[in-house]
Parts: structure tokens; sequence; C-alpha cells
């Protein structure tokens, strides 16, 4: 039903020059599950998740929010980039309080309550907000980038490769904040990454993107069990049996 559906992608073209990265991508994501993304590099996983938060435009087909308000406005949306994407001069609260500055019209004191309060729920003591990305770990500045994203309390939350060079002990952590963030808020999260560990560990179900298309789509049992190709390498490979494993054993 319409109702369960929070982005709708339909028949999705995108080029670049002579270049095809989505011919025809069709997916849905439901309202309040936390789809996991994942293909070979360079098949269009950042690119779709751009299109959808309307920072590049799509070449072709269409991307709908099926619950959008009466007036046509779409969702609210959250996004953490690769890396981050923190503003370096700023520091951890300054950071959060940025999109507060832009959208809003509150005091200077409820917006820094506000970013103070989103550092918290994203795990950062009070001791790390008034320090500079550069002085805190990759981590703690991911978490930042987190609050940041959470700053205008959006119903779609975007992650791109969000624990791309952690330590698998940081990764974990993570992986747990984000679930508990998403579950207590309600979130819809789409999460672009490589991480076999995350997939297993917090994602309802994961769309694969191969040759332009969702090539699979559904929990992780589901996508293996006729899986064949890129899709039964990756998951049936030595990491992939060790994540399973690992999920199964948590």
């Amino acid at each position: 039903m319409s109702e369960d559906i929070a982005i709708r992608v339909r028949g999705l073209v995108t080029r670049f020059g002579k270049q095809t990265v989505h011919n025809g991508l069709d997916l849905d994501v439901r309202r309040g599950e936390i789809l996991g993304v994942v293909g070979p590099s360079g098949c269009g996983k950042s690119v779709l998740l751009r299109e959808i938060v309307g920072l590049d435009p799509p070449t072709a087909g269409e991307i709908a929010f099926p619950n959008a308000d009466a007036e046509g406005r779409t969702p609210s949306m959250g996004v953490m980039f690769q890396d981050g994407a923190l503003f370096s001069t700023l520091t951890v609260l300054e950071n959060v309080e940025a999109p507060l500055r832009e959208h809003t019209h509150i005091s200077a004191d409820l917006r820094s309550e506000i970013a103070s309060l989103k550092l918290s729920m994203a795990g950062l003591d009070a001791e790390s907000h008034h320090k500079r990305p550069s002085q805190i770990s990759g981590g703690m500045r991911k978490r930042a980038a987190v609050a940041r994203a959470l700053a205008l309390d959006p119903e779609l939350l975007f992650l791109d490769e969000p624990t791309a060079g952690l330590d698998p002990i940081s990764a974990e952590k993570f992986d747990r904040m984000t679930e508990e963030l998403a579950r207590s808020l309600g979130l819809t999260v789409f999460l672009v990454t490589h991480d076999l560990d995350t997939l297993h560990a917090i994602c309802d179900r994961v769309a694969v993107l191969y040759k332009g298309k969702v090539a699979a789509l559904g929990t992780i049992p589901e996508i293996t069990a006729d899986a064949d190709g890129w899709v039964k390498d990756y998951f049936s490979g030595p990491r992939g049996r060790a994540a399973g494993r690992g999920a199964a054993g948590g």
C-alpha cells in the first residue's frame, strides 16, 4: 500500500556522457525500515542517494514520496555524507547548529540546546561538543555528522558509507547507535554501505544495485536463497559467511 512506502523510484535513468549508471531502476523504500544499499564500486549507489535527496537530477524516470503532504511537500530529510563532511573551521556543536541557523529563526540559546541534545543522542559527551573535527576521532566525527543530519528532526535519514574507515569495534557501536536512533525516532533509513557486518546487524532489507538496476531486494536470507553471479560472490564469500555467523552469534 502507498501509505507504507516512503520513497518510490520508477524507471530511473542516469547518464554521464556516454556512461549509463542507472538504466530503468525501480525501488520502493518502506516507511520505518533500515534499507541497506549495496553493489560493486561504480554502480551508482551514492548517485542514487544524491538524486533522491534532490542534489543531482536524474536523466529520466521518477522519484516520488507517497507520504508527501496535501501541498506536495516532500518529507524532511537528513543526510550524512561520506567521511562526515563536517565544516573544519567550526566546532562540533557549531556544525550541528548550522542547519538550525540556516532554516529556523530560534534563539541562539535554544539552537545550542537542541544541538547539544542531538550530539548526546549520537553518543558524544559534552567535552567533545566544543572541539573541532580535527581534534576528535573518526568515529566521533561520523557521530557528529549523524547529529547534524538529525538537527531538523527528519523523517528520512540518508547515510553514505557511515562505517567506512572505522575499526570493527567503532563500526559495531556506530551500527547500534544507528539502529537505536532509527527505532526510537521512527526514521526511515537509506544506508549505502560495503560493510557486510552492518547489513547483517541492522538492515531490515537489502537492495543490490548491479548493471543499472536493482538486481535483488529483500532480507539477506531471501536474497541469498537463489543468488548467483555478483550477489552470490558478495554474500557467500569468506567475508560474507563470517558476517553471517557473527550476526547469528550476536
